[in-house]
């Protein structure tokens, strides 16, 4: 429950507004990147911290996630807060006798506050990256300093108060939240969906990373090296990064946003080894940033020229809008530029600067489009107008933004045969579904329907009532004639 605390208390602040319900996402995506950039400028130097702090903030989901209603940010940053605080308390470093040491508080009090905001997976995620670390570098943890008996009792007794109490009041929730999506997920029983192949995180790490995937090779390959010499940190950020992505690939159930907590550990790693490549040698910086150099250069050229075409092909209502992508190809233009001069040291500056004036455009001229193209909130605004007692329901489409605008519960149905029999009740009811799924609900219908929306993207919204005060709509009717004097008139 804990991130919708987080709303609702942004919301009690603030009113209930986007701004509002994306403001946790928000402070924890910054206050993500402060700690990196904090952990790193002692330890690598200010360049690596900075340049780390840079790549964050410009990664592509990250940034994404970081605008967004969703629990995985606030994850991220207590994820990412215990993985520092772990690694600061089995450092080998000597503390004079007047100073203060590192507390051991946080290892125990940030993973119950992830605990409630996305359950067990917020305790499994930072022992699976300590356990293999203190193993690969035989570090033996300062038990008298980290007093795991009192930790463990004080993790224990939040964890069966909260479950209990939930348990308490929602006898059912146990089974469904513990066991249907945590490990039913994991295992592929569930009814929750997302079931994807092993190598679904293969390729779509990569492209969540960008632009910054075109360093990842180079920069895992300069921290295995060093961890081959028992470097310690870069050792815990190999570890930190290949043991969730194992973990998340075993499980059947995958989403692209399970990866987000490894981002910090991405980022500095990337800007280790980029700092330590622009310090290099000419002919060391010319292999290290040749191939990246050229990969992103025809990138930004295919963003530019490619964006306005595929839309004006696939969408042409939509294609005007897209032009605005064009100027982009002048950062292709000057990454030809820094490449014939062999100005390599350039590159990760350019990347930086080109993914901002990327994101920045699209968040500020390209998302209205999107949204218009695929939000409900067109949907939400016009189900105003249905009957206060109507039930809505939805058919392999989420609701969350339907929800969130129009202010009604969705409820689900699982097939074409039960959208069809809700549609048929006397009751007032509506159904959102995709556009390619009304001919197989058609199929099943005993009396038209009406449709008071189709969007762009190819979702529509029908409803067994007519629409006040509109013009003749259109209607979904079943194979077989129907009782005009029974059917809505739409």
């Amino acid at each position: 429950p804990g991130f919708f605390w987080m709303v609702g208390s942004a919301f009690a602040l603030f009113g209930r507004t986007e701004w509002a319900a994306r403001l946790p996402s928000a402070i924890a995506s910054a206050l993500t990147i402060a700690l990196l950039v904090g952990f790193a400028w002692r330890r690598v130097g200010w360049r690596a911290a900075v340049g780390a702090g840079v790549i964050l903030a410009t990664a592509a989901q990250f940034v994404a996630l970081g605008r967004s209603v969703r629990m995985d940010m606030v994850l991220t940053l207590l994820t990412t807060a215990t993985l520092l605080q772990a690694f600061v308390l089995c450092e080998r470093r000597t503390f004079p006798l007047t100073a203060s040491r590192p507390p051991t508080w946080p290892l125990y009090a940030l993973p119950i506050a992830a605990l409630l905001i996305k359950g067990p997976v917020a305790v499994l995620l930072p022992a699976m990256v300590i356990v293999p670390f203190l193993l690969f570098t035989r570090t033996r943890p300062p038990l008298a300093r980290l007093q795991p008996g009192a930790g463990t009792f004080f993790v224990l007794g939040m964890v069966v108060g909260w479950y209990a109490v939930a348990a308490a009041r929602a006898p059912d929730y146990l089974w469904t939240f513990l066991w249907q999506h945590n490990v039913g997920r994991f295992v592929g029983r569930a009814l929750a969906g997302h079931q994807e192949p092993i190598y679904f995180f293969v390729w779509i790490l990569p492209i969540t990373f960008l632009p910054w995937t075109l360093f990842l090779p180079g920069a895992l390959q300069y921290a295995l090296r060093r961890a081959r010499r028992q470097h310690r940190l870069a050792t815990f950020l190999l570890t930190w990064c290949v043991a969730p992505f194992v973990f998340f690939s075993l499980s059947r159930a995958k989403l692209a946003t399970y990866l987000l907590p490894i981002f910090p550990a991405l980022a500095l790693l990337v800007a280790v080894y980029v700092d330590r490549v622009v310090r290099a040698p000419a002919a060391t910086r010319a292999r290290a940033f040749r191939f990246p150099a050229l990969a992103w250069s025809l990138g930004m050229a295919a963003i530019a020229i490619g964006t306005p075409i595929g839309v004006a092909i696939a969408y042409p209502p939509f294609a005007r809008a897209a032009l605005v992508t064009l100027p982009l190809g002048i950062f292709a233009l000057a990454g030809a530029h820094v490449i014939r001069n062999a100005r390599w040291q350039a590159i990760p500056v350019l990347v930086a600067v080109a993914a901002l004036t990327t994101q920045i455009l699209f968040y500020r001229v390209g998302t209205p489009v999107v949204n218009e193209f695929s939000s409900l909130r067109t949907a939400a605004e016009l189900a105003r107008d249905l009957p206060a007692a109507t039930t809505i329901y939805a058919y392999k489409t989420r609701g969350h933004s339907f929800t969130y605008y129009g202010e009604r519960t969705v409820l689900r149905v699982r097939s074409p045969e039960a959208a069809a029999e809700v549609l048929s009740r006397a009751q007032p009811t509506a159904v959102l579904v995709k556009t390619r799924h009304l001919e197989k609900i058609r199929e099943h219908l005993t009396q038209p329907v009406c449709i008071w929306w189709q969007g762009p993207a190819g979702r529509a919204m029908v409803a067994n009532v007519p629409r006040p005060s509109a013009p003749a709509g259109a209607r979904l009717a079943p194979p077989a004639p129907a009782d005009d004097g029974s059917t809505p008139n739409c």
